[in-house]
C-alpha cells in the first residue's frame, strides 16, 4: 500500500505544466526576426512560424510536452533566422 501511495505522489509530481513562458519566448523571437528575416532568411523564418503554429495548436489540445518542444524549436529557428538576416544585412552594407 505504501508503494502505491508513493507511486501516486511521484506521478503527480511528474505532470507537465503548460509551457506559457516557452510559447511567449518563441512568439517574441519570431516577431523580432520577422522584419529582417523576411528578406534575408525567409526559409528559416517560415520554419519558425510553422513550429510556433504547431506549438499553439498543441497548446489548444492541452498537449503540453508537444507544445513545449515546438515552442523551443520555434524560438531556436527564429533566432537563427534573425542571426542569418543580420549577417546578410551587414554583408550587403559593406
Amino acid at each position: 500500500m505504501r508503494t502505491l501511495a508513493l507511486f501516486i505522489v511521484l506521478a503527480g509530481c511528474a505532470t507537465v505544466s503548460p509551457p506559457g513562458a516557452e510559447l511567449a519566448a518563441a512568439r517574441t523571437a519570431v516577431i523580432q526576426a520577422e522584419p529582417a528575416a523576411r528578406r534575408y532568411a525567409p526559409d528559416e523564418l517560415r520554419l519558425a512560424q510553422e513550429k510556433l503554429a504547431r506549438a499553439e495548436q498543441a497548446m489548444a489540445r492541452e498537449q503540453w510536452g508537444e507544445a513545449r518542444r515546438f515552442a523551443e524549436q520555434a524560438e531556436v529557428d527564429a533566432r537563427l533566422a534573425f542571426a542569418i538576416a543580420e549577417n546578410e544585412r551587414a554583408r550587403s552594407a559593406q
